[in-house]
């Protein structure tokens, strides 16, 4: 089960990914989801897949569960690199 761009199935507000992009901690990422009452882990990973610009992720040993796979993207996103592409 995949997530991200081709699976999403609800409408990216853009006022949360306006809300992320400047998140440099787990804390602010969180506070920010809580902020739109943003729960889902699936909605978060989509959240922040488009903030970094929807990269295509793949994950070597599998597919792991959403807990595994939002803790791996959030990671990705913290490092800050995709700020370098926008």
């Amino acid at each position: 089960m995949g997530y991200g761009t081709a699976a999403r199935a609800l409408e990216i507000d853009k006022r949360v990914v306006g809300a992320l992009k400047p998140c440099e901690t787990r804390e602010t990422v969180e506070e920010t989801f809580g902020l739109f009452h943003i729960t889902d882990m699936a909605a978060k990973i989509d959240y922040l897949e488009d903030c970094m610009g929807n990269p295509l992720i793949f994950f070597s040993d599998g597919d792991p569960d959403v807990e595994s796979r939002y803790l791996t993207i959030l990671s990705m996103f913290l490092t800050g690199e995709w700020k370098l592409y926008e």
